[in-house]
């Protein structure tokens, strides 16, 4: 949720509390009673959607920054052994190109990891036998280009994940929208009835449904408890 939809949700639940602790008064009418749990429904919707959004975006940051750490690793581990063998054939272009620390590699964005993976590569075209004596091997080789296509589809499902939780954000809103109604066209409603009959049960609602209208409900039409 939003820090907006937050401040919201908090809002149904103090209601949603005082008319629970409230119930013996609440059941004396049926429709009342019906209202309030569909509020209770209503915030556990609320509760489930955004937790299952948090969920999905959690789980592919974490694959996401897995798969980025295991790229890193490998472009090290290849830029390694090119410096061990640019050293050895006395290539200052490739020495300077490949001598960074495994940090480096790791602390790149992205984007720009996966094109010094890809440079990197390309480094070692025509060299294989040699850098075969240097440790590198031409599965590890190859074995980048499988952990660099692992990271993009992993940062565009990070992608997708964004946009579900746009769209989650949306039903969170709806079902904001949906609680809000319940409030203003129904609950108010069946508490004003009270406001004659039990006079402490009607301020004490008035002033939960107050902390929902900050900011958020439109006054209602309903007349302000006595003594106000």
């Amino acid at each position: 949720m939003t820090d907006k939809q937050e401040n919201i949700f908090s809002m149904f639940t103090v209601l949603h509390g005082f008319l629970t602790a409230n119930s013996a008064v609440v059941s004396t009418v049926p429709a009342f009673q019906t209202a309030t749990e569909k509020l209770g429904s209503l915030i556990q919707d609320i509760q489930d959607v955004d937790s299952g959004r948090k969920t999905i975006k959690a789980g592919k940051s974490d694959l996401k920054a897995k798969a980025k750490n295991e790229l890193a690793e490998a472009v090290y581990e290849a830029a390694s052994a090119l410096y061990t063998y640019a050293l050895e054939k006395d290539l200052p272009d490739i020495i300077e190109r490949t001598d960074n620390s495994e940090t480096f590699y790791k602390k790149m964005r992205d984007t720009v990891l996966l094109n010094e993976a890809a440079d990197v590569v390309r480094l070692t075209e025509g060299r294989e036998t040699d850098l075969l004596q240097h440790g590198l091997t031409a599965e590890e080789i190859a074995d980048i280009d499988v952990k660099r296509t692992t990271l993009q589809n992993a940062i565009v499902a990070m992608g997708t994940s964004t946009g579900e939780s746009i769209n989650a954000t949306k039903s969170v809103y709806e079902l904001i929208g949906e609680a809000k109604d319940l409030v203003n066209k129904q609950l108010d409603r069946h508490a004003v009835r009270f406001r004659k009959t039990n006079p402490e049960f009607y301020n004490q609602y008035a002033a939960a449904s107050r902390v929902i209208e900050m900011g958020v409900r439109h006054e209602n039409n309903q007349p302000a408890p006595e003594g106000e």
